[in-house]
C-alpha cells in the first residue's frame, strides 16, 4: 500500500506542477490582454482630446467622429478578451487549489500510514521488552 501512495503522491505533484505552469501562463495572457485593453482605451482619450483641442479644424473632429465607433469596437473586443482572460486565470487558480488539495490529501495517508507502522514497531518492541522481563522474573 505505501508503494502505491508514493506513486499517487509522485502523480500528483506532477498534476500539481501541471497545474501551476497553467496558471502561470493563464496569467501571462490576462496581463497582456491587460495591457491591449489599457493601450486601446489610452487611444480612445488620446484620440478625444486631440479633437476636442481648441485648435483642432472640423476635419479633425469630423474624421474623429467617424472613427469613433471602430474605435469603441476596439476596445469593447479588448476588453472581451480581457475577460476571458481572466476568467481562465479563475479557473486555472481553481484547478491548481483542487490539485494541492489532493496531494496534500495523500500526504496526510502517508504520514498517518507512516505513524500507524512506527506504533505498530513500538508496540511490538515494547511486547519483546516485556517477554525478556517476564522471562527474568521466572515467569
Amino acid at each position: 500500500m505505501a508503494r502505491t501512495l508514493d506513486v499517487m503522491a509522485r502523480m500528483r505533484r506532477l498534476v500539481v506542477e501541471e497545474a501551476r505552469q497553467k496558471l502561470a501562463l493563464c496569467l501571462q495572457a490576462e496581463g497582456r490582454s491587460g495591457a491591449v485593453a489599457r493601450e486601446v482605451a489610452e487611444m480612445l482619450v488620446r484620440e478625444r482630446e486631440w479633437a476636442s483641442a481648441l485648435e483642432a479644424d472640423d476635419s479633425v473632429v469630423e474624421a474623429y467622429i467617424a472613427w469613433l465607433p471602430q474605435g469603441n469596437a476596439r476596445l469593447a473586443a479588448a476588453r472581451e478578451v480581457l475577460g476571458r482572460a481572466e476568467a481562465a486565470s479563475v479557473q486555472a487558480r481553481a484547478q491548481l487549489a483542487v490539485a494541492r488539495a489532493a496531494a496534500e490529501a495523500v500526504d496526510r495517508r502517508i504520514a498517518a500510514e507512516a505513524a500507524a507502522e512506527r506504533e505498530k514497531a513500538l508496540a511490538r518492541e515494547q511486547a519483546a521488552l516485556d517477554e525478556v522481563a517476564q522471562l527474568r522474573c521466572g515467569g
